[in-house]
């Protein structure tokens, strides 16, 4: 009889350690600084890669750290970043997070040398739920100074299938961005 528990216990806890829930999300390499409903918006992608994986309830949150220069000494602050959405209930295809940049933002009026100037790096988790491992899952990833392009533009990834019935997912285009007018020397 102890063997028996012995084995169940064992199965259990090596089954807890190697069947941990995982989120497979793929995130844009750069985020960008693009137009955004008549102002500017700090924008990054990302978009879940295996079928059958939809994840659900998603929550995110977006925080900036920024070197701040204050009374002769140099510290890090963190700020968090409004979002234009920061909670949906599905993710069947991907999601452009958008941060307007405007008068409570903490990036308002940063050019480029400035956001090099104040190291910034911005933090992102994503919080869902996933029905196949009946679980929430959390994903980490960050985006410093040197991956923000400044007037560029995400390019759709979905297109319309030949038939006109489904909508297609291309993955292969998460990272693609195109040249836009310059908003400004400063975001505003």
């Amino acid at each position: 009889m102890c063997g028996f528990i012995s084995f169940a216990v064992m199965t259990g806890l090596i089954y807890g350690r190697f069947a941990k829930p995982t989120s497979f999300l793929v995130f844009s390499d750069h985020a960008v600084i693009a137009p955004y409903r008549g102002g500017t918006g700090f924008m990054f992608r990302f978009a879940s890669y295996k079928d059958n994986h939809t994840l659900t309830d998603l929550d995110i949150r977006v925080n900036a750290a920024l070197l701040v220069h204050e009374n002769g000494q140099s510290s890090y602050k963190f700020y968090d970043l409004a979002l234009e959405r920061s909670k949906i209930d599905s993710l069947p295809m991907n999601w452009t997070v958008v941060h307007p940049i405007d008068a409570k933002s903490p990036l308002v009026g940063f050019t480029e040398d400035d956001l090099k100037a104040a190291d910034l790096e911005v933090y992102v988790l994503i919080r869902g739920f996933d029905d196949v491992f009946s679980n929430f899952v959390l994903r980490r990833t960050s985006y410093t100074y040197r991956e923000i392009h400044f007037n560029r533009k995400f390019v759709p990834m979905y297109r319309e299938s030949e038939d006109g019935k489904t909508t297609i997912l291309e993955i292969n285009k998460i990272n693609e961005h195109q040249s836009v007018e310059p908003v400004m020397s400063t975001l505003k």
